[in-house]
């Protein structure tokens, strides 16, 4: 039973798929990509979960997003290919192109999946954590529209691109990290609009360079930081990881001429037991971990965590008792109901 201002997750997976369907997305596709779209709230991501839903809504409603695309798989190398979205939901195609490369994987140790045409994805772990399952090392990357200030210029000159590593442990919590190469991710800017607050110092800067705390202000004249921050504390490390998301996104996909383009992806799966057995791999994988929580601890506090075990934490809470719901994102999507014409059952 959700807590007073929860949602049940299957309630929420539902109502998302409702809206995709509606807009002519086919069935097996709308549960899909609601069941993602869920899968990260449950983790705690709540900037790009239920939050995002209208925006998608949006888009298959303009004609941005195709709801029925023919995804083509071009290329015949045995561990490579370039997979055309047709303009779909980045969702569907983000997970075809993720499983066409772990089926390389499977036959030939690696596979590595460079996508073009495609739409926002999501958060990217929801696609590096599909080769856990098959004892894989998953890679997600997207290049996102500009965002990020490059280290010596002004204004927003490079994507607020996103990196996802995820491997397989024993006893211990898989390894997930899932990151934008900036500062934080734009989504943050997002909820701390919903929130009323104001950013700490050294997330986002004006077009003059100074420090820009308004996040109501970004849109219309914010660009995030690239991790490291200025050109002293190391901004060139997050700008060129930027740039190397966009070679593997964009410029191997064959769209880097193309300044519009929005959807592009890759993909990488590493069959485990092509390098190694898979148990003396996660056996290994959870003596590192202990040795990080051994480390001395700093005052105040009480674990060292790594990647992907606050996500876990937070999933096991929010399965047993629910999603919150910022009452902003609730009349938001009550709103979008409407507009479409579905139930709103959300509470």
């Amino acid at each position: 039973m959700a807590q007073e201002g929860r949602v049940d997750h299957e309630k929420l997976t539902a109502f998302a798929a409702r809206a995709f369907k509606k807009m002519g997305v086919p069935e097996e596709d709308a549960w899909s990509t609601a069941s993602i779209l869920v899968a990260t709230d449950l983790r705690g991501i709540d900037s790009h979960g239920m939050p995002r839903l209208g925006h998608y809504i949006r888009g298959l409603k303009e004609g941005r997003i195709n709801p029925t695309p023919e995804i083509k798989v071009l290329g015949s190398a045995p561990a490579t290919a370039v997979v055309d979205g047709d303009r779909g939901l980045g969702f569907v195609v983000g997970q075809r192109a993720m499983m066409e490369a772990i089926r390389r994987a499977e036959a030939v140790g690696a596979g590595f999946i460079t996508v073009r045409n495609s739409n926002h994805y999501g958060a990217g772990g929801n696609y590096s954590m599909m080769a856990l399952q098959y004892n894989m090392i998953g890679i997600s990357m997207t290049a996102s529209p500009r965002g990020m200030e490059v280290p010596g210029s002004r204004g927003r000159g490079a994507g607020i691109n996103v990196i996802s590593i995820a491997a397989p442990a024993g006893r211990e919590t898989p390894f997930v990290l899932d990151m934008a190469t900036t500062v934080v991710a734009v989504g943050k800017m997002e909820i701390a609009v919903r929130e009323n607050k104001n950013v700490p110092e050294g997330w986002a800067v004006n077009t003059e360079g100074q420090p820009l705390l308004d996040p109501t202000k970004y849109g219309q004249e914010g660009a995030l930081l690239p991790l490291g921050g200025n050109i002293k504390t190391g901004a060139y490390k997050g700008f060129g990881l930027t740039v190397a998301v966009d070679i593997l996104c964009r410029v191997l996909s064959g769209t880097a001429g193309n300044s519009m383009t929005l959807g592009n992806h890759f993909f990488g799966a590493l069959r485990i037991d092509s390098f190694l057995p898979a148990e003396d791999f996660k056996k290994a994988m959870d003596d590192m971990v202990q040795t990080y929580r051994s480390l001395p601890k700093a005052p105040g506090v009480d674990r060292i965590t790594i990647a992907g075990e606050p996500e876990q934490a937070i999933e096991k809470d929010r399965r047993k008792n629910g999603i919150p719901l910022h009452p902003v994102v609730r009349a938001a999507l009550q709103e979008m109901a409407g507009e479409i014409g579905i139930e709103y059952d959300l509470g």
